[in-house]
């Protein structure tokens, strides 16, 4: 996780050094980041879930879904806004992975990811490029489709680190694309006397809209 936000840190750093050499370029008026802030994601996610209970076993779970980012709140100066964070991401038949062998889970099953928080996200202007960081409380939820049941694990500690582009459509609204990390970690109640720990890592790309 330490190089992941590093790595971020990189990005923004070099994006806002990109903004500084071209800040003369002209913005067509009206199109600034005051004001009520909405902003939507959607796009693939890549997911690597573990799922540890000590002394007893060990599973990593592993595929391809879909993430859901959405964020509402206001800007409290130019290009700065707070807001509040909602984040749902899912992994339909998941690959599991166990002490070397592996095997995947039927599409039915599906492992889902979401966190309620809040956050900040900097535009860097003229260039319309953003650095965006959220926590907040996450949790899991194994779903089955063919009995149409779900079981939830506890909830802990989520973040969420997301830095991309925009482009103006319109003066309010702007689109885009962005790469996001996120991650959640958690202990489940105990099972058998023992602590479940759940991790997740997970990268997506998004396509972005914002109203602002």
């Amino acid at each position: 996780m330490k190089n992941i936000i590093i790595l971020f840190l990189c990005i923004f750093a070099a994006l806002s050094l990109s903004a500084q050499q071209t800040e003369n370029i002209n913005v067509k008026p009206g199109r600034e980041h005051k004001g009520f802030f909405l902003s939507m994601s959607l796009g693939p996610n890549f997911p690597s879930i573990t799922d540890e209970v000590v002394n007893s076993y060990n599973y990593k779970f592993t595929g391809t879904g879909l993430l859901f980012d959405f964020k509402i709140g206001g800007a409290v100066r130019e290009d700065f806004i707070l807001h509040a964070t909602i984040t749902s991401a899912s992994m339909p038949g998941p690959r599991i992975t166990s002490e070397g062998s592996s095997l995947h889970l039927s599409n039915n099953l599906s492992l889902g990811e979401a966190m309620i928080g809040g956050g900040f996200t900097y535009y860097v202007m003229p260039q319309n490029i953003f650095f965006s960081a959220s926590v907040g409380m996450g949790n899991f939820t194994l779903i089955d489709n063919d009995n149409e049941t779900s079981i939830s694990t506890d909830r802990g500690i989520s973040l969420q680190l997301k830095a991309g582009k925009e482009w103006w459509v319109s003066k309010r609204w702007g689109l885009g694309i962005a790469l996001v990390y996120g991650k959640t970690s958690l202990t489940n109640s105990p099972t058998n006397g023992l602590d479940e720990l759940m991790n997740s890592n997970n990268i997506a790309v998004v396509f972005n809209a914002t109203l602002n």
